[in-house]
């Protein structure tokens, strides 16, 4: 599993936005650790369907446990995971009741990707 987050748009020298720059790029934390290839369990539910732009959409879910690193709940949020070829965006993140062994996330994929 790779943790993903949003890059910085590229500018030119008049300001404007470079096309196809900022895409998502795997996240590198303060002390250089790259979560790339985390090791995690990964437990997906059953999907559902739903209508949505007049054609049905599917959503499948996701709770995903990993060993705790040092960060925030609302910068985890703010990232998505890559894992076995799917996008899933991150709707929570939550420690166990040490706040130091594992985060608990949930996840969704689906239109949303974020991409």
């Amino acid at each position: 599993m790779t943790f993903e987050t949003k890059g910085e748009p590229l500018r030119d020298e008049n300001g404007y936005i470079v096309p196809g720059s900022g895409g998502w790029q795997p996240v590198v934390l303060d002390d250089g650790l790259r979560l790339e290839d985390v090791p995690a369990e990964v437990l997906t539910g059953a999907g559902r369907e739903f209508q949505g732009g007049n054609a049905t959409q599917a959503e499948i879910s996701a709770r995903v446990n990993l060993r705790w690193f040092p960060s925030s709940p609302t910068v985890i949020a703010s990232w998505r995971l890559r894992w076995d070829s799917q996008i899933f965006n991150i709707q929570s993140a939550e420690t166990d009741p040490t706040a130091r062994r594992e985060w608990r996330l949930r996840c969704v994929d689906g239109p949303s990707e974020g991409q």
